[in-house]
């Protein structure tokens, strides 16, 4: 089974993981997505693609992170045609689970017989996935419940790209304040 996660769609209708894009720069909020995901992709053998809307990994439209294919649109395309595209396009489209709360891509997927999972399903899902890893991990000792209001964030880390912003900007605070 193939699962297609309409990238920012989910993020935004999930309020721990950013909501407005000013609380936090959206490369940010997607890496921390991302990091979330490479945890319950441990737990998941599925292939997982996530689509972002533009351009995010210099001149390529598409990358892959610890098993998951990123792509960002083309030019002139939005994630919502690049997401109707791969469902079109596909060998078994019964085969694919398009995760998005768009109203738009969920009736046309449908038309090719693809499950649809809104956001928040799928992240409480994704949440029961890593809170099993980690206790699974902790060899036996419990693990605190993750509860619905606390982001997995807390209990994940910050991913490698969100501590690599974080020192630039301490770095270059400790810089100005030496002159």
């Amino acid at each position: 089974m193939d699962i297609i996660v309409d990238g920012y769609n989910v993020i935004f209708k999930i309020p721990e993981l950013g909501y407005s894009t000013e609380k936090c720069d959206i490369e940010i909020l997607r890496n921390r997505f991302l990091a979330i995901l490479e945890q319950y992709k441990e737990k998941r053998k599925h292939k997982l693609i996530v689509v972002f809307d533009g351009k995010g990994y210099g001149n390529t439209s598409e990358a892959r992170v610890a098993g998951i294919d990123v792509v960002f649109s083309r030019p002139g395309i939005d994630a919502d045609e690049e997401i109707k595209r791969m469902v079109s396009n596909s060998e078994n489209p019964r085969h694919i689970t398009v995760i998005t709360a768009d109203r738009d891509i969920e009736q046309y997927v449908k038309k090719y017989g693809c499950k649809v999972v809104e956001p928040l399903a799928f992240y409480r899902d994704i949440k029961k996935k890593v809170e099993r890893l980690q206790t699974s991990k902790k060899e036996g000792r419990l693990f605190r419940k993750v509860e619905d209001d606390e982001p997995a964030s807390k209990y994940i880390g910050p991913s490698k790209a969100e501590a690599e912003y974080w020192l630039k900007v301490f770095s270059g605070k400790q810089e100005n304040d030496k002159s």
